[in-house]
């Protein structure tokens, strides 16, 4: 049996004829980029995540690197994030000048605040903590963090869309935050595509002008070349939009399907494997669902040479790769957990056979496996 990580096939009819009644729609309208259907897509995540603004752009990168330099963030700051991320973070944190500073993370894959209070300098500006697989941080203690050092948050929601903690939503948790909605997260879309959330009224005017290459904004267009910021072009297109409403009408039925296909995982895989615990109060957001294991390289071949594909998420860590190696830091807990972990398939369309499969291949890897319990 093949079990692929993700498929991102339409083969639902009824979803199909939703998503070319939407594409018809635009086609006739003809308003091809930030047409009503951006405007209409803002307008429902803003309520859904509860913040009073939101911003359509490109891509998940581009909402993260946006909601940086509208914060502030410029060249001689220091901002705190994790290594173990993929490179966007850090690379959204180097494209407005800054330099990214790693604190190590916990064994829940996410950022230690601990480790976050002892990196802060005279430099630091941020922190940018990172939703893990949509497991949400310890979002309390990081915001404490942030207001005795006075520093600003900056949440990369990228894999959390619909993830809570004690009732927020991500991205309500700090100044800004940028969410990607690409075709394999829980609100993914067609395409690219991200969304920048606020409750800053200044930050959103920016936000609006820094994503259309820092112009302003002339519905006649008589004036095209208003440029009051430097920036680049990353608007949203008006078909994405429209294709992406119609995902965020499925939304909660997707998010039920993965927490229900998570939970088997968790019941039902050998004990000796370990996977992401959720916090008191916490919804998970199911961008994908990550084990550990001492055993983990073998587990992979194994898996994979019966047909499940899996992936090992985010290696090297970011302070390891070639362009951030000079900013290579210890962080012993965040090399064990990448050394450990492993991305097995969680989507929804995976039939009940499909998981009954997995979780089949796992009980015969440990019976054939020399195989001790880890305590992680």
């Amino acid at each position: 049996m093949r079990v692929p990580f993700f498929d991102l096939r339409v083969q639902d009819s009824e979803l199909k004829k939703e998503l070319l009644t939407a594409f018809e729609k635009v086609l006739t309208h003809g308003r091809l980029f930030l047409g009503p259907e951006v405007d209409e897509l803002e307008s429902r995540v803003a309520n859904y995540i509860g913040t009073k603004y939101a911003v359509g752009v490109d891509s998940g990168s581009s909402a993260l690197y946006l909601a940086l330099k509208v914060a502030g963030i410029k060249r001689g700051n220091e901002v705190i994030t994790t290594p173990l991320t993929w490179i966007i973070s850090s690379n959204a944190i180097r494209s407005c000048g800054a330099v990214p500073v790693f604190a190590d993370v916990r064994e829940d894959f996410n950022l230690d605040p601990s480790s976050v209070q002892s990196n802060i300098t005279s430099k630091t500006k941020a922190i940018v903590p990172v939703h893990y697989a949509g497991h949400m941080c310890d979002m309390e203690r990081i915001g404490e963090v942030a207001k005795k050092n006075n520093l600003l948050v900056i949440e990369d929601a990228a894999q959390a869309f619909g993830a809570s903690l004690n009732g927020r939503l991500a991205g309500s948790f700090s100044i800004a935050a940028g969410f990607s909605m690409n075709p394999m997260k829980s609100l993914g879309g067609y395409g690219e595509g991200g969304v920048v959330v606020t409750n800053e009224e200044a930050l959103y005017h920016r936000l609006k002008q820094y994503r259309h290459a820092g112009t302003t904004s002339d519905p006649k267009k008589l004036i095209t070349n208003d440029c009051r910021v430097i920036a680049l072009n990353h608007k949203m297109d008006t078909i994405n939009a429209a294709l992406l409403l119609v995902a965020m009408d499925r939304l909660d039925k997707r998010k039920q399907t993965r927490e229900s296909i998570a939970r088997r995982y968790n019941e039902e895989l050998p004990r000796s494997v370990q996977h992401q615990r959720i916090s008191k109060g916490e919804v998970h957001g199911r961008y994908v669902y990550v084990v550990r294991t001492n055993y983990r390289d073998q587990l992979k071949l194994f898996l994979e040479a019966n047909g499940v594909e899996t992936k090992i998420m985010h290696e090297p860590l970011v302070c390891d790769a070639r362009a951030y190696r000079k900013y290579r830091v210890d962080v012993p807990v965040a090399r064990k957990v990448l050394d450990t972990s492993l991305v097995i398939p969680s989507h929804e369309k995976l039939t009940s056979e499909q998981i009954s499969y997995v979780i089949t291949l796992f009980h015969e890897f440990e019976s054939q496996a020399d195989y001790e319990s880890a305590t992680f």
